[in-house]
């Protein structure tokens, strides 16, 4: 069965952007869906409103894929053999004419583990180019300033922009004033620099001097290793978040609910389906019984979206579905906030998909998903790095929108 790549990072990357409280010195860390409190940092800015209208736009812009190369090109049934088909005979059927050819020897393809650790191995921190990076920001200003600078700049999806971000970050990192240090690697991952990420996610949540169980720092590692194969690992990781209990029982449920979410999506890529049902499952059992102090009011809406998630394991394409025509609108979750959506249905087909949100770093999510959506009549979406929240959202509001149309 095939299942959308979209599902990769599901589980984490609700920690690449946290919709407030990041960094916050609140013992209770908040998540993406928790509200802030009064005087919080956040990311919503109430005067920006991005709206993307898709109507059966070009394809998006992308990178050629190279074609693999092959040593030799696919056989042809049809066609006449220019070699004898017994390499011990000539042309004309005799025996001897030809050497059969030695075997070729094939070295096998590492394992994806070892292939990361050589990766990892092979890495610079930090990289050269960043002593060549020159930012304009004043360093001598807290990180609390300089976070919403370096989220602005990452933002941008341009590549200075991009490298001055991840500049930043690095000379904060080194000044020792960046909050409990889970940012840094959420921003060399929203930087495009994942080795890097990987390294310093690795180092979060083996640190000894938690107060609170490192679980944006599990999901986030264990997303990674899931983009690269290292599937066991990432499965170690989760589980063993899966066991860790916060301070105060009053977050228990919702922390456990987040882990079996971020397992589920796992074994979605991994190909273990009814694993990722059992875990979507508990997921969607346990968000509703949650107590937190922030955000109680959103674990329905939350367990609607694992909801989602489960329901697009079954609808690869919308190619043979009968839709009403109309226009239909729902609303989900992202990062900073609902994501408002508007759906066109005509002639049976979707037509236009209308993002309205106030998202900051999306990137370009909030283009590319509904565009792909129009252009391939599908759900299943390529994963945008980075951006899983947003994306997800999308997808599961478009989901609940076409219900309304008539999709069983």
């Amino acid at each position: 069965m095939k299942v959308t790549t979209a599902l990769i990072l599901g589980l984490v990357t609700a920690m690449y952007v946290c919709a407030s409280g990041c960094g916050s010195t609140d013992p209770e860390p908040m998540t993406e869906f928790e509200e802030p409190e009064t005087g919080s940092s956040t990311l919503v800015d109430p005067q920006e409103t991005v709206r993307v209208e898709v109507l059966e736009a070009d394809p998006p812009e992308r990178e050629p894929v190279a074609e693999p190369e092959t040593s030799d090109p696919p056989a042809d049934p049809d066609a006449s053999p220019d070699v004898p088909a017994d390499p011990l005979k000539s042309a004309n059927g005799e025996p001897g004419a030809a050497k059969k050819p030695a075997a070729e020897k094939l070295a096998p393809e590492k394992p994806a583990a070892e292939k990361l650790e050589e990766q990892i191995a092979g890495f610079q921190v930090p990289p050269d180019w960043v002593a060549s990076v020159t930012t304009k920001w004043d360093t001598n200003k807290p990180w609390s300033e300089a976070r919403q600078e370096i989220r602005r700049l990452l933002g941008l999806n341009d590549d200075n922009a991009r490298r001055e971000g991840v500049k930043l970050t690095w000379d904060y990192l080194q000044k020792k004033d960046i909050g409990d240090g889970h940012e840094y690697g959420m921003y060399m991952f929203l930087g495009h620099e994942p080795l890097w990420a990987i390294i310093a996610f690795r180092e979060f949540v083996d640190r000894p001097d938690h107060n609170y169980p490192p679980y944006f720092g599990l999901k986030a590692l264990a997303s990674l290793y899931a983009e690269r194969g290292v599937f066991e690992e990432g499965e170690r990781l989760l589980l063993r978040g899966l066991k860790m209990r916060p301070p105060k029982a009053e977050w228990n449920e919702m922390r456990e609910a987040e882990m079996h979410d971020a397992l589920g999506d796992l074994y979605v890529v991994w190909g273990k389906i009814d694993k990722a049902k059992t875990h979507y499952g508990e997921a969607m059992r346990l968000f509703p019984l949650a107590k937190p102090p922030n955000g109680r009011h959103l674990l329905p809406r939350r367990a609607k979206k694992v909801q989602s998630k489960l329901d697009l394991l079954t609808r690869a394409s919308l190619q043979d579905v009968s839709l009403r025509d109309g226009t239909y609108r729902e609303s989900a979750l992202g990062y900073s906030g609902d994501i408002k959506l508007t759906v066109k249905i005509a002639g049976g087909r979707i037509t236009n998909v209308a993002v309205q949100h106030q998202e900051k770093i999306d990137q370009n999510a909030c283009k590319i998903v509904p565009q792909t959506i129009v252009e391939t009549q599908s759900l299943q979406v390529d994963a945008i790095s980075g951006a899983t929240v947003t994306q997800d959202a999308i997808i599961g509001g478009t989901l609940r929108a076409l219900r309304q149309a008539g999709l069983e």
